[in-house]
């Protein structure tokens, strides 16, 4: 069967945005040459299920595709901002929460811009991939699991398919219209019955009577001006045998993106300050190009872990 029959969903996706941009064009073209069969049987259930929300929803296509040029657009615009001038366009968790999470335009269209680009970006992809590894792995001792700034919901989405009907999910958010924004996606796409909370509050406010045997956490960390506070609140949500995933990255401005990581060094040996050992990792730099060049341009970096306390 021809690909592009295969997985229309997918490619009326991608057809659309290469026809509407030159770069983009070029990069998710020379991704797709990369991929395995695994890659496509994901991204077009992706794309189908998606295709079906926005209808649902009421939101145009012409609009989630509009979304994620936006996305690429401001990425690229905050990165010219970071080169120029050697620091992040925001530095104020404040800014971000009002211009961003507070803002229901600006946060709908972001979350649509980046669900898309966990398929069409090799990175998002790569850390994708390793949570559903990680979690699958994992699954048969996770009785109490915890996702703190949820997004786009697809994290979950895919814990909410792979651990038992029995788990509790807490769920935890500071933006109202992020998790506005999961639940109808969750909603939508989780047909099966299971016990999911949902907590607006910041996480240092946030208690539980369990501790986690799993905590996801993706692209939190250089939200806010003082990740470590976050890493130790981990520490003490975490169960003894419990395990987290985290994502975070390096040179990589953004609309809403206060700490810089300057190195991906500085990221582990927070982690390991805070009372966490590694024990897998990814990193992945946003080009194709020597690790010495990379760092000495400043391009983006994204990297994940898996961990766990170290004192055990």
């Amino acid at each position: 069967m021809n690909r592009l029959n295969k997985y229309k969903n997918f490619y009326l996706i991608v057809d659309e945005i290469i026809k509407r941009s030159s770069s983009q064009k070029i990069k998710i073209r020379k991704f797709l040459n990369s991929v395995d069969a695994r890659y496509y049987t994901r991204a077009e259930n992706f794309a189908e299920k998606f295709l079906e929300y926005l209808k649902v929803e009421k939101i145009g296509f012409d609009y989630s595709i509009k979304a994620y040029l936006k996305l690429c657009t401001d990425m690229m615009v905050s990165q010219k901002y970071f080169l120029k001038f050697k620091k992040y366009p925001v530095n104020d968790e404040k800014i971000a929460y009002k211009e961003v999470y507070d803002n229901v335009n600006e946060m709908k269209s972001y979350m649509i811009g980046v669900a898309m680009s966990q398929f069409l970006w090799p990175t998002h992809y790569a850390m994708y991939s390793f949570f559903i590894e990680k979690i699958s792995n994992e699954n048969s001792k996770i009785k109490n699991y915890l996702e703190i700034g949820p997004g786009h919901g697809l994290f979950l989405i895919q814990a909410l398919e792979k651990l038992k009907k029995d788990t509790n999910f807490e769920i935890v958010d500071i933006s109202k219209t992020s998790v506005k924004i999961t639940k109808s996606i969750v909603n939508f796409l989780v047909k099966k019955e299971k016990k999911i909370n949902y907590t607006i509050r910041n996480i240092f406010d946030f208690k539980s009577p369990n501790k986690f045997d799993f905590i996801t956490i993706g692209e939190v960390l250089e939200h806010v001006t003082k990740p470590q506070k976050i890493l130790k609140q981990l520490n003490n949500l975490i169960s003894d045998n419990g395990s987290i995933y985290m994502s975070t990255c390096v040179d990589c401005p953004s609309i809403d993106h206060v700490y810089h990581f300057k190195s991906v060094k500085e990221i582990e040996q927070m982690i390991r300050n805070c009372g966490f050992k590694i024990l897998d990792n990814l990193v992945l730099p946003v080009e194709d190009k020597p690790m010495k060049e990379i760092i000495q341009n400043k391009i983006t970096i994204n990297y994940c872990a898996h961990v766990k306390k170290a004192n055990l």
